[in-house]
């Protein structure tokens, strides 16, 4: 188990004062990160090794924003490692110790110089100690399935700054879309669900990802977006008509 402190920064907030989704994932992507390098398994150490670690999916538990100025516990444990996938919980607390985030995430492993998925080896993983079901969650579903009935959004160019250190348009960035794609089709915030409330206000939601194909720099993204009555859920195809990405914001129902 790994965690940092933090505190919410000006420039991580939107206008309301409170972080959004692109704030929530990055937070969690640079804990492993930060997890990663400090028991010795840095970006560049696994490069060393010809290996690299590929996101394939997300599956996040909202519960409250961090506003601006607030104090908050990032932290994360790889749960399992299974053949070529590695599993990592993550989370954000609040001073008082309370949930604002739970997820979990799958990743892979590759070989860099064949381009090909590799089972992970004890020299990869055994740095970081037995593996830790911190917040035992239901296991993760990685298949999102798309509505039949959906538009087209306006396709655009993928942006430099969207690159990360694979020359891969980041993982955060599809979420952040996705966000800002639901909101410009309906007119209310992408993890509203009812009618009646079009303002901020939120109920616990959930965000899962599906991570396909990556875009590059010089693709075009092409989004598709539909919207249910418990669900919204966006389609990220490149100018080949392949599928990047399924990103699928939900209703949490209530217990």
């Amino acid at each position: 188990m790994y965690e940092i402190k933090e505190r919410v920064r000006y420039s991580e907030v939107r206008e309301n004062g409170k972080m959004g989704l692109l704030g929530i994932v990055n937070l969690l992507q640079d804990c492993s990160t930060f997890h990663s390098h400090d028991v010795g398994m840095s970006i560049e150490r696994v490069l060393e090794l010809k290996r690299a670690w590929l996101l394939s999916a997300w599956d996040i538990q909202v519960f409250a924003f961090p506003a601006l100025y607030e104090e908050i516990t990032v932290g994360t444990s790889p749960h399992l490692f299974r053949g070529i996938f590695a599993y990592r919980n993550f989370w954000i607390k609040n001073k008082d110790g309370e949930y604002l985030v739970k997820a979990d995430s799958e990743w892979f492993c590759i070989d860099t110089e064949k381009g090909r998925p590799q089972k992970i080896t004890e020299e990869l993983v055994e740095p970081f100690g037995k593996p830790q079901d911190v917040l035992h969650l239901p296991p993760l579903q990685r298949k999102i399935t798309f509505p039949e009935g959906w538009q087209a959004g306006q396709d655009f160019p993928v942006p430099r700054e969207y690159l990360d250190t694979n020359h891969h348009m980041n993982n955060a960035r599809y979420i952040a879309l996705s966000e800002e794609l639901l909101f410009q089709s309906s007119g209310r915030p992408a993890f509203s669900f009812s009618e009646e409330n079009k303002k901020e206000s939120m109920e616990p939601f959930g965000i899962r990802a599906e991570y396909l194909k990556a875009y590059t720099l010089g693709d075009s993204i092409f989004p598709r977006i539909a919207i249910e009555e418990d669900r919204k859920v966006v389609a990220f195809y490149n100018q080949n008509k392949e599928l990047c990405c399924h990103v699928e914001i939900r209703k949490i129902p209530k217990m």
